[in-house]
């Protein structure tokens, strides 16, 4: 209960500046109307008819209204001494004397206010480093006002020099207990709602409390003589007892409930000492509650966090998509999550727990951390790849180890069918460079053999009148051209299926596509210390293309690129896939920051067996731009400005065009 108490407490709300307008007005008259009754009420035992009382709530209140709504209000709270000055004690003194007195109070308590306020509030009274700074600011203040206070009026004549000392001092007790009985509770004011409904379900322990006060007060001034101030001390069980179990708000309460029931008792028992008395004793007492109370509440305030922690935790570890298990050093699972248990099935039978060497063999934990990708086995026995992790738990009583193990075969299995992607798109490749191969072998020989069938001819025309001599002559003659003609037929023939390949077109979404696309270079990337920005825009329209013809061009750019950037230091290794939109179609650019095109290579680069590469066979870059062409699209190339390297621009139109001539 102690711990709801002081989480409402605890809630900060003392920010509030409200504006001195009709509804300011209407808080200024308020807070004078009240400032004024309690003055009247604890209007007890009087320095002749000044202001110089043993008990001041009237105090309390002012601090907390300066507390909540700022030292600006600090001239509304000056007019309230005032307004209490004239109306209830008629002070002996004229009205400078009484502006001044009122000014130096307010001065004083906006003062404090200012100090509080930057410390904190809330954390006045929710630790006992907080409840002491507020016990010695407050200490130290009243003492200034109360000393300013009878000095100005023993300096007005309406003070004996004599009674100086005494009046500071009851003046001191009397704000200082005012302001620690009434002020913290005050502050509460605006969550009286919510401790109500907390403190409901436990009347009977309240009542049961109070009745143990009350007894306290009457065996005290009731059967004890009044002049036997030691008596006063068994007032601090019932004290002591509510505010180990409310914390801050029941310490301020029982005081309140004493310091009321002191003031009936003095007031209505004759022989009773003088409240100023009482006063110093009730000061130990008050000082007592604050301080246990603020130990109880930065307790309750330290195990909710606790608590609440504990609760993420759990909430953590039961929604964790990988196992978390609590390990023994001795291997004994101690705790897992649900995660763990759908992974590995279950960990605890009713022969006892699975140790960790039962679902991962090869796991040492002889560091205090560390990660290892390892083997783990299933309750059926069925194995699994998984990645490990572990650490050794901090807390000092605790050396166990947390175990967070993740199954890896899903990931493996799409690395694995990135790499049969890529090894597909390198066998695709191969059989276009065959492909293209024959064209071009195609193309150069199909003129040496037209040429060659043209003079068989004419050495067969030639050959006619030497039949008769020799026949072998002639057929072997014509059976040189019918070969030659056969060759001629098969290459073009040849050529016409390679340029006539069918085109299997589909819409495409290319920021989609190349995302999935360059997935597969990221090992070879890896491996070559190169660094790839794929920069295509979502909003590019869908094209209509053959995706697997695209994929090996940009596959053959993207492989092109990382051998240029290889020869570069590791820092300068970047590509840059980036895309755009043009008038009629999309483009693609390729670029990396290698060493660039030679100008003379540059200007036939497209050829076929025209290189930059020692060892490349100068057919990629014709095959690329066949293939682009062969759907209407076009390959360029252009040195990069930004990088200083080589640009490949890809252009593809939007819809099916007539394909150009490769």
């Amino acid at each position: 209960m102690s711990q709801s108490i002081a989480t409402v407490a605890s809630e900060r709300g003392f920010a509030r500046q409200p504006r001195i307008d009709g509804r300011g007005l209407a808080l200024a008259g308020a807070y004078l109307v009240l400032y004024v009754v309690l003055d009247w009420l604890s209007f007890i035992q009087p320095v002749l008819k000044l202001g110089i009382t043993p008990w001041n709530p009237n105090t309390g209140l002012m601090l907390a209204f300066l507390l909540v709504y700022g030292p600006r209000w600090a001239p509304v709270t000056a007019l309230g001494v005032l307004a209490a000055e004239v109306l209830i004690r008629g002070t002996p003194a004229g009205w400078l004397v009484l502006i001044c007195a009122s000014a130096a109070i307010a001065c004083g308590y906006a003062a404090l206010a200012t100090l509080l306020r930057r410390w904190g509030v809330p954390k006045l009274i929710e630790s006992t480093a907080g409840a002491a700074r507020l016990v010695v600011a407050v200490a130290v203040t009243t003492l200034v006002v109360a000393t300013s206070y009878v000095l100005l009026f023993m300096a007005a004549g309406a003070l004996p020099v004599e009674a100086v000392g005494g009046s500071i001092a009851r003046y001191w007790v009397g704000d200082f207990n005012g302001i620690l009985t009434f002020t913290p509770l005050l502050l509460l004011v605006g969550r009286w709602r919510e401790l109500r409904q907390v403190l409901r379900n436990r009347l009977g322990l309240i009542a049961l409390q109070f009745a143990a006060v009350a007894l306290t007060m009457w065996l005290i001034f009731g059967l004890a003589p009044n002049d036997e101030l030691r008596l006063f001390y068994p007032l601090f069980l019932p004290v002591i007892w509510v505010t180990l179990q409310w914390g801050v708000p029941g310490a301020m309460l029982s005081t309140l409930a004493v310091q009321i029931g002191l003031v009936i008792a003095v007031q209505n028992q004759p022989g009773a000492p003088p409240l100023v008395d009482l006063q110093f004793l009730l000061l130990t007492l008050i000082l007592t509650a604050l301080l246990l109370g603020a130990v109880v509440t930065e307790r309750a305030n330290a195990l909710e966090r606790v608590a609440m922690r504990e609760a993420e935790q759990r909430v953590l570890l039961a929604t964790a998509p990988d196992a978390v298990l609590t390990v023994h050093p001795s291997g004994e699972i101690r705790s897992a999550n649900p995660a763990a248990h759908g992974l590995f099935g279950p960990l605890a039978s009713a022969t006892g727990s699975r140790t960790l060497r039962t679902i991962l063999p090869a796991i040492r934990l002889d560091r205090e951390s560390g990660r290892a990708t390892l083997e783990g086995r299933r309750c059926d026995g069925a194995t699994f790849p998984a990645e490990i992790a572990w650490a050794r738990l901090t807390a000092p009583t605790n050396d166990d180890y947390l175990v967070i193990v993740r199954d890896v075969s899903q990931r493996q299995r799409a690395e694995n069918r990135l790499r049969e992607r890529e090894m597909a798109l390198s066998r695709a490749m191969r059989f276009a460079v065959a492909g293209e191969l024959a064209s071009a072998l195609a193309h150069e020989l199909n003129q040496p053999i037209t040429a060659l069938v043209s003079y068989l001819q004419a050495a067969e025309i030639l050959a006619a009148p030497l039949a008769s001599q020799d026949q072998r002559l002639q057929g072997t003659l014509g059976k040189a051209t019918h070969e030659a003609i056969r060759a001629s037929e098969v290459l073009r023939r040849l050529r016409d299926f390679y340029r006539g390949g069918a085109v299997k077109r589909e819409r495409l979404e290319l920021n989609l596509f190349c995302a999935t696309f360059t997935a597969t270079f990221q090992e070879r990337l890896r491996r070559a210390g190169a660094e790839l920005l794929v920069d295509i825009p979502e909003a590019l329209p869908r094209i209509e293309a053959d995706a697997t013809q695209l994929e090996i061009v940009l596959h053959n750019l993207l492989s092109n690129a990382i051998d240029a950037v290889s020869q570069q230091p590791p820092a300068s290794r970047h590509i840059v896939l980036s895309g755009g939109h043009g008038a009629g179609g999309v483009t693609l650019r390729v670029e990396d920051s290698g060493p660039g095109i030679a100008a003379d290579v540059a200007a036939k680069l497209f050829e076929p067996f025209v290189t930059s590469k020692v060892d490349g066979m100068g057919l990629g870059l014709a095959i690329s731009r066949s293939l682009l062409r062969g759907q209407g699209g076009e390959l360029s190339y252009e040195p990069s400005v930004a990088s200083g390297g080589a640009c490949f621009i890809v252009r593809i139109p939007l819809h099916p065009v007539p394909a150009t001539d490769a």
